[in-house]
């Protein structure tokens, strides 16, 4: 659940205009960037090459950082998952955001059963205000399509806070963060009007619901969220088409606990890098379940973000939307400004018109 440094923990992706990609001609018109902001879950500075780790790979985000902006003085909102992202969404300090901490609606209740594993009938953390504005739906008003893959924490389902009704286009991943500490979930959440979704829904993982969620057999599970949230991100990217400029954020769970990962040439990598590793037994109240090579799972888990990084990156260059508009942005040093000025400019950020703000 930490965050503990956001400028690690996040990644934004600004890219070349859908009109300049579709219709080259009308380049002298003001064009809105395509925005992906990605977020990692856990991960603190010193876990990337960019900053000096000497022992786990991150060779796309290194080159992001090669080819863009380090922060170096940059803090998340909290050090716990909900309100360090309430803060994200809604612009607001966490002493002044309706959510302030990781409070839970499912306690209370009643279970439901997918297969022989018990559930909560109703999952998720406390609801952003509806009546404070957050990020999507201000992307949302300003002409953009949003999608959202991950992590949410935002409200717990059937709240007034679910993505389909906080200016998220298509989501799917956790709604609830208390489910994200399974890798291997009974199930996920997805809104998808496309698919005839009206409303957040449940996704089954019905190959994982064979096998219990704690113990040996917890390992025979094979559909794994990471490369499931993964594939959704990437197959939103791919229906993309230039009409109109997009907005996605990109909330992915790793590298938090539970640490585990498909046994692959990753993991296995760094099972023989740290071989003299550590090993937990498990925390069965927190759906932490036993692992050995401890070390070996987290910087395995990071390679594995810093891929879906890469793949993300190649995608967009295959689409056409790789041309970097935001670098006219730096040459305004917006990292010095205000939040006031901040807040002042993002219409003409937002409008297409960074040659205005360049003049301002």
């Amino acid at each position: 659940m930490n965050q503990k440094i956001i400028y690690s923990s996040a990644l934004l992706v600004g890219l070349g205009s859908p009109q300049a990609f579709a219709h080259k001609e009308k380049a002298h018109t003001p064009q809105k960037p395509n925005i992906i902001f990605i977020m990692c879950d856990d991960m603190g500075y010193g876990d990337l090459g960019c900053y000096g780790q000497p022992y786990i790979s991150t060779p796309n985000i290194d080159n992001m950082a090669r080819e863009g902006m380090r922060f170096t003085q940059a803090y998340a909102g909290s050090p716990v998952s909900a309100p360090s992202r309430a803060s994200l969404m809604t612009g607001q300090h966490t002493g002044h955001c309706e959510v302030r901490g990781n409070k839970e609606y499912w306690t209370q209740a009643s279970t439901v059963m997918y297969g022989d594993n018990k559930e909560f009938s109703v999952v998720g953390q406390h609801p952003y205000d509806p009546e404070h504005v957050i990020l999507p739906e201000i992307m949302k008003d300003n002409g953009y399509t949003t999608g959202m893959f991950g992590k949410w924490a935002g409200g717990y389902e059937g709240s007034a806070s679910t993505p389909d009704k906080r200016g998220i286009d298509e989501y799917y991943g956790y709604i609830c963060q208390f489910q994200a500490h399974l890798y291997y979930p009974n199930f996920l959440n997805r809104y998808s009007p496309s698919l005839g979704d009206t409303g957040v829904v449940r996704v089954v993982m019905e190959e994982n619901i064979k096998y219990p969620m704690y113990g040996p057999d917890y390992h025979k599970r094979t559909q794994y969220s990471a490369d499931l949230i993964h594939q959704k991100a990437m197959e939103w990217i791919e229906k993309q088409d230039g009409e109109q400029p997009f907005f996605g954020i990109f909330t992915y769970t790793l590298p938090h606990a539970e640490l585990v990962q498909p046994e692959d040439s990753i993991l296995n990598h760094y099972k023989t890098q740290f071989a003299d590793d550590k090993a937990f037994g498990g925390q069965k109240g927190s759906r932490y379940n036993a692992i050995t090579h401890v070390h070996a799972q987290f910087a395995g888990m990071i390679t594995r973000l810093d891929y879906y990084v890469g793949e993300v990156l190649k995608k967009l260059e295959e689409k056409g939307f790789d041309e970097n508009t935001i670098v006219q942005l730096q040459k305004l040093q917006w990292w010095d400004w205000s939040i006031e000025k901040i807040s002042e400019c993002i219409p003409y950020i937002t409008g297409g018109k960074i040659e205005e703000l360049i003049k301002r």
